[in-house]
């Protein structure tokens, strides 16, 4: 798992919120830019303020009608006075919000560079990182990376693993990308590319964004789910158009001219994943065309692609699917958003079990909180490059379903959340799964605790069920501790779960340290994720097994105005094996 994220106590608190991992990359991206370039909420868009994590649309819609009635904002601290302002999560992003003088400044270039290592299990990995812009419609992104345990091949592949590069003109009516992009359409169902909603309603109120179209730079060490080519977006007044051609390398197993399997990888691969290693790549063209009015939008996506083997030759795709070496893929999506109610919706069109498709509704009530039900069907044919679909089965097809879920506020400085989900196989008598989630949380001025209990029974599955309490509390200016209380138990297995306690000091100036422990003990099926490495840019984290415990030391060190040294280890011991050393360090310079 690769997250670009910045040293923020806020970006590691809100993207601790997101289980999705690809959903916490998306969101690390937006606040990386917001870090730099604070949203002024005197002047933000609908759309702009859409594209900060943790806002929801109805939340979007009281503030714009607030603002205009109030005039312009004196403080951040003013989005409390919002209808429906949820204060534990607001407190999150205030860093990145920003009204008054500053926002009257000419805009300014900024750039920033990275290098760093993660050490592990006797080898080490290398990243390199650079982004910035001139200030005015150019910018620029550039990653390098070798993966640790990968053979170092400087002659056949270059000095770096993994290289990506973007630049990036735009002004008010369009923008041109060359290089690596991602591009998210409607509710995803084609281009996906790291859009999750379920895992949205993990930490918001379900209630879907509006997205027409999201094509940005490929700003990361993740080695798939973006083209590599040319993307433009011409704004036509009320309609947008975007085209785009290019390919992205893929890991696949061939046999003969049929990919058999493509593989997510390009993290850290083992000796049996680098025989797959780049064997095919996917080449696309296509665009999305969308009509916009204040209240509503819809909008068509049109793609074609192929795949081809690393000699050239034309690839058929795996059985499953239509035996076509030219695959064509369309949809609708649209969105509607009334005083009280949002609709939303995208369907796929293809004939038949090729078909997918997704809805929502969703209902506002000031004193009832939000209700969202939900529906979506995936077909046992369905075949996209990157839309998988939001569900419970991990290919994002042979599936159908419907979510309820309710957000609101319970008590004064309270709020809840509870989701029922339902989901079958698309065959007609196949057994039915239920998750059930319900979410409690709690802030105030000194710190703030969340409860959140979740049950799974997947067909043919063990049941799960997960117990989660953390909460943080601050000792006067400096001081932040935090506990958190973990259990797990899976039929047939037994209970597991883990214990942790932090204890942080943050000067808010020059220097940040921390010390946690960490006590866990897990039945033979269960995994639990290792506290993130979370360095500048710097993927990390391990999969905590068996029974042990794991100490963890952090610092964040600014060396001068522009620079900071950030560094971490982690040692971990299991009843299984012996101690194991995590050791990351980084340099970034910041302008």
């Amino acid at each position: 798992m690769r997250v670009v994220a910045q040293e923020s106590l806020s970006s590691e608190a809100i993207l601790a919120l997101i289980e999705d991992d690809e959903a916490r990359e998306r969101a690390a991206e937006e606040l990386e830019r917001l870090e730099l370039h604070p949203l002024d909420l005197n002047t933000a868009t609908a759309d702009e303020l859409a594209r900060v994590p943790l806002l929801d649309p109805f939340f979007i819609r009281n503030f714009l009608l607030f603002r205009s009635q109030s005039g312009r904002l004196g403080s951040v601290y003013d989005l409390k006075e919002v209808q429906g302002a949820e204060l534990r999560l607001l407190s999150l992003l205030y860093p990145y919000l920003t009204v008054g003088a500053v926002d009257d400044r000419p805009r300014r270039p900024r750039r920033e560079h990275a290098v760093g290592s993660l050490y592990r299990e006797g080898s080490a990995s290398l990243l390199i990182r650079s982004v910035g812009d001139n200030g005015k419609h150019l910018e620029w992104a550039l990653v390098g990376e070798t993966d640790r345990g990968e053979p170092f091949r400087p002659v056949r592949e270059g000095w770096m693993d993994h290289l990506s590069g973007t630049i990036r003109y735009r002004d008010q009516r369009r923008a041109i990308l060359l290089g690596d992009f991602r591009l998210t359409t409607g509710r995803g169902l084609l281009m996906g590319q790291g859009r999750s909603f379920f895992s949205s309603s993990m930490y918001g109120t379900g209630i879907p964004d509006r997205v027409t179209s999201d094509l940005r730079p490929h700003r990361s060490a993740r080695e798939y789910g973006y083209l590599r080519g040319l993307a433009v977006a011409q704004d036509l007044g009320p309609m947008q158009l975007v085209l785009l051609g290019g390919y992205e390398p893929i890991d696949a197993r061939i046999e003969g001219q049929r990919l058999q399997t493509l593989y997510r990888t390009g993290l850290h691969r083992d000796a049996s994943s680098l025989r797959h290693r780049h064997t095919a790549r996917r080449e696309m063209v296509g665009g999305y065309l969308s009509y916009e009015s204040e209240s509503a939008h819809i909008g068509a996506t049109g793609l074609i692609y192929r795949h081809r083997s690393r000699s050239g030759t034309l690839l058929l795709p795996p059985e499953r699917y239509p035996a076509s070496r030219v695959l064509r893929e369309g949809s609708i999506d649209g969105y509607w958003m009334g005083e009280r109610v949002i609709a939303s919706g995208e369907v796929t069109l293809a004939p038949g079990e090729r078909r997918a498709a997704e809805g929502s509704l969703s209902y506002l009530d000031e004193m009832l909180g939000a209700l969202t039900l939900s529906g979506r069907y995936f077909g046992r044919e369905r075949y996209s490059p990157y839309g998988t679909g939001d569900g419970h089965y991990a290919t994002g097809r042979d599936e159908r379903g419907y979510r309820l879920q309710w957000s609101g506020e319970v008590a004064r400085y309270v709020t809840g959340m509870v989701v029922v989900d339902r989901f079958r196989r698309t065959a007609a008598g196949s057994p039915s799964g239920t998750m059930l989630m319900a979410r409690v949380g709690k802030s105030d001025y000194h710190g703030s605790s969340l409860l959140t209990l979740r049950w799974l029974a997947v067909p043919d599955k063990p049941r799960q069920w997960t117990i989660r309490y953390s909460s943080d509390y601050r000792h006067g200016a400096r001081w932040i501790t935090r506990q958190e209380v973990r259990l797990l138990h899976t039929e047939g297995e037994g209970l597991g779960g883990g214990v942790t306690g932090r204890v942080r000091y943050d000067d808010g100036t020059s220097m940040l340290a921390e010390g946690e422990v960490r006590l866990f003990r897990l039945t033979a099926g269960q995994v639990m994720h290792s506290t993130l490495l979370w360095m500048p840019y710097l993927y990390g984290g391990t999969m905590l097994r068996g029974q042990g415990v794991q100490l963890t030391g952090r610092l964040r060190w600014h060396l001068g105005r522009h620079v900071a040294l950030h560094s971490r280890i982690a040692l971990t011991r299991t009843s299984d094996r012996p101690l194991t050393t995590d050791l990351a360090l980084a340099l970034t310079y910041r302008l």
